[in-house]
């Protein structure tokens, strides 16, 4: 029997890795159930807006208006700090169930029907809290990597995380460039990349026959996903977690390059960590000792989210 779809209603901000962890999971419930989507396309905020939004907040849970469910939204799904406002509002009118692929604010927690939040995050235990291995994304597993084919991304800087070392990270872009002469490398950057270690990849470009190099600037609209398609070997600077997510859920056999953690403890540092633990990636100073690639089977935790909010909900849809 066919079923009627999944009313969904999306929020999205202007954040790039917020977008793509709403539209991951998404996608993954269109592959489980049908689905209909409106989306709500947020602006960017400042102080007034976000001002303006707690006020109307407050005003109606203190109001505390009868709810109704005439409008059919079933699932209200968004990520970022500025989209919890507007979701809750929505809830209050439609009793639609709302989830957030983050740790939302202190005085929002406890009004999401389900926070979907890496384990990095050290959640604390609640019936509201579905534990992942990393955010969902838009990465899949097409299975067409080519072992001749490489990708090497690098991050950039970040003042509360990590010192940036542009010596250091091209050291080891190097090293694996003449250690795997077997493989074609594209080597890419982010836009947290330093324009002077960018130049020095451009120069790099020059030397190595093995190598193109391609900087984030010039780089198209699903350009990443396509690499993560088709490379076998995936090197990601470990300031760029979400990139290490991605690969992995693309099934690419992931390195990371070294950086200088300002404090080991932040959550970045504790998510690469748990990878290493896991058996899920390889530093470069173990591959450097010749440590073998770790054999795992990738991620889909945009899959299994999906899956735990038909389970929740809805589960004679997973039948």
């Amino acid at each position: 029997m066919d079923k009627r779809p999944l009313f969904i209603r999306a929020y999205w901000d202007t954040r790039a890795g917020h977008v793509k962890q709403t539209r991951g999971l998404i996608q993954a419930l269109s592959k489980l159930t049908p689905v209909e989507v409106t989306d709500v396309f947020l602006p960017d905020y400042g102080f007034w807006r976000s001002f303006f939004d707690w006020i109307i907040f407050i005003f109606s849970f203190l109001a505390n208006k009868k709810q109704d469910q005439s409008s059919g939204t079933d699932l209200i799904i968004g990520t970022g700090t500025h989209t919890h406002i507007p979701m809750l509002l929505h809830k209050k009118k439609t009793m639609g169930k709302v989830v957030t692929c983050m740790t939302p604010d202190w005085p929002f927690a406890r009004y999401m029907d389900l926070c979907l939040i890496p384990e990095h995050d050290s959640p604390p235990k609640s019936n509201n809290i579905f534990m992942t291995t990393g955010p969902p994304n838009t990465a899949y597993n097409g299975n067409a990597h080519d072992s001749r084919h490489g990708l090497i991304v690098i991050g950039g800087e970040d003042k509360k995380t990590h010192h940036w070392n542009n010596e250091k990270i091209i050291f080891q872009v190097r090293h694996i460039l003449e250690a795997k002469t077997d493989i074609f490398w594209t080597v890419s950057t982010s836009p947290r990349t330093p324009q002077k270690m960018t130049s020095m990849l451009a120069m790099l470009d020059t030397e190595f026959s093995g190598m193109a190099f391609t900087p984030f600037e010039k780089t198209p609209q699903g350009w990443i996903e396509d690499q993560y398609a088709k490379s076998r070997y995936v090197w990601v600077s470990a300031d760029s977690v979400s990139m290490v997510y991605e690969a992995l859920s693309a099934g690419c056999l992931v390195g990371v390059l070294s950086v200088d953690w300002k404090n080991r403890k932040n959550k970045i540092a504790n998510g690469i960590e748990l990878l290493k633990k896991n058996n899920k990636i390889v530093s470069f100073e173990a591959w450097k000792d010749n440590v073998v690639w770790p054999n795992h089977s990738g991620l889909n935790e945009a899959g299994r989210c999906a899956e735990e909010i038909l389970r929740k909900w809805w589960p004679e849809r997973l039948q």
